[in-house]
């Protein structure tokens, strides 16, 4: 045993059984269907790793056919009219908020005839 693989083989015992449960009750393999199982590191093409097998298996949740469905007139209508009824109603909430701002007066206690302010009556501590 090299030293460079022997951190690889303490593990060999506990992968090599991991393969054999999962081939044969997690995926449904016999025993004599082992046998015939090859693995291979490489294809005509390139390396084969667990990003190219998990690559391949995620191709099969994608949809076959993607269409985009569009809006249909009445829900266009729809949205429009909502849209608009909100806008109204915040153009008359911020009018509203406009008119009611300048009808109030602001406090004229302790300014002149000119608008100048007079001094307080307070002591300042």
């Amino acid at each position: 045993m090299k030293p460079k693989t022997e951190q690889f083989k303490r593990n060999l015992c506990f992968d090599s059984w991991y393969i054999w449960t999962l081939l044969t009750h997690g995926i449904g393999f016999k025993e004599s269907d082992l046998k015939r199982i090859i693995f291979a590191n490489k294809f005509s093409t390139g390396k084969v790793g667990w990003t190219l097998g998990y690559m391949i298996n995620q191709t099969n949740y994608i949809p076959a056919e993607y269409r985009e469905k569009p809006l249909s007139r009445n829900h266009f209508t729809l949205w429009l009219t909502i849209s608009i009824i909100l806008l109204s109603l915040a153009v008359l909430f911020l009018i509203s908020t406009i008119y009611i701002f300048c009808r109030t007066k602001s406090p004229t206690i302790g300014k002149t005839k000119n608008n100048y302010l007079q001094p307080s009556d307070q002591e300042y501590a």
